[in-house]
C-alpha cells in the first residue's frame, strides 16, 4: 500500500473528452517527501525527486523514488521512471521502469503508436523472481485516449483546465500500468488553500479512485492538491491505510 500511494502521486488526474490547456514546460527539477502520520508519530518514510528536460525530439522526463531504511523493512522501494513526450500535447512516446522491490527486480518497457483516438503500447517485461527465476513477456495493448503511463500522466494533469470545471465534476482515464490498463475516476472538489512548507497555497482540490477490469473501484479515494498559478505542481498527496496514513509532500525549494 505504502508503495501504491507513492506512485498514484503521478496519476492525479486526467481528463477524458477535456482539452489540455495551454501551459507549456521548460527544465524542472522537482522533489518530494513521503511520511507516515498516526496519531503522535509523523515520520518521513520515502522521496523522490522528478527531472524534466526539453529537448528536440522530445520532452524526457525522469523520477527516482525509494524509501527511507526504517521502512525498508516493511516494502523496500528503489524505483527509476524515465520517459519521452511529444512536444506539442505531451504524449507519451517511450516508457520505461525498473524497480526493485521486495527482493524482486522488474522492468518494463512502453512503446507508443497513435491511430486515430487510440493509443497502441507495445509492452516488453523482464522479471527476476526472489528465487532467481526469470519471466519474459511481451504484450501489446490499446486504449480510447487519454492513455498514459504512471510517468506522463503526471505532467498531463498539470495541463488540464481546472478553472473551467464545476464542482462535482467526474473525469476519466486509461492508465498503461504493467500488461493491464487501469481506471481513473477523478472527481473535482473545488478551490482550496492549503498551508505547507511555511507558506500557504492556492490549490485545486480532487479526490480519486482507481481499478482494473477485474476489480471496480478497488482503492479507498484519495485526495490531492494542486497549485492553480505557475506549473501547477501538485504540493499534496493523502491516502488511508489500515492504520494511519501516507501523505506525498512537495519540497519547497530553498
Amino acid at each position: 500500500m505504502i508503495k501504491r500511494l507513492f506512485i498514484i502521486i503521478l496519476l492525479i488526474g486526467a481528463g477524458l473528452g477535456v482539452r489540455a490547456g495551454e501551459l507549456t514546460f521548460g527544465n524542472e527539477d522537482l522533489s518530494f517527501r513521503v511520511t507516515y502520520k498516526w496519531g503522535l508519530i509523523h515520520k518521513v518514510a520515502g522521496s523522490a525527486d522528478i527531472k524534466l528536460t526539453k529537448k528536440n525530439d522530445g520532452y524526457h522526463a525522469i523520477l527516482t523514488a525509494r524509501t527511507q531504511p526504517w521502512a525498508d523493512k516493511i516494502f523496500m522501494v528503489r524505483d527509476t521512471l524515465t520517459g519521452i513526450m511529444r512536444l506539442d500535447d505531451m504524449s507519451p512516446l517511450l516508457y520505461d521502469k525498473s524497480t526493485h522491490e521486495d527482493k524482486q527486480y522488474r522492468h518494463d518497457i512502453i512503446h507508443y503508436t497513435y491511430h486515430g483516438n487510440r493509443a497502441i503500447a507495445k509492452v516488453e517485461r523482464f522479471k527476476r523472481l526472489k528465487n532467481g527465476r526469470t519471466e519474459t513477456a511481451d504484450t501489446l495493448m490499446s486504449a480510447l485516449l487519454p492513455a498514459v503511463d504512471m510517468l506522463s500522466v503526471y505532467y498531463y494533469v498539470r495541463r488540464l483546465p481546472f478553472e473551467n470545471m464545476k464542482k462535482g465534476t467526474i473525469s476519466k482515464a486509461n492508465i498503461f500500468s504493467g500488461k493491464k490498463i487501469e481506471k481513473l475516476s477523478i472527481t473535482y472538489d473545488g478551490d482550496e488553500q492549503l498551508e505547507l512548507n511555511g507558506k500557504k497555497y492556492d490549490c485545486y482540490r480532487i479526490h480519486f479512485m482507481f481499478s482494473s477490469e477485474r476489480i471496480k473501484n478497488s482503492s479507498k479515494p484519495m485526495k490531492a492538491w494542486i497549485v492553480k498559478t505557475g506549473s501547477r505542481i501538485p504540493v499534496k498527496l493523502e491516502g488511508e491505510l489500515p492504520i494511519g496514513k501516507i501523505q506525498i509532500l512537495y519540497n519547497e525549494p530553498q
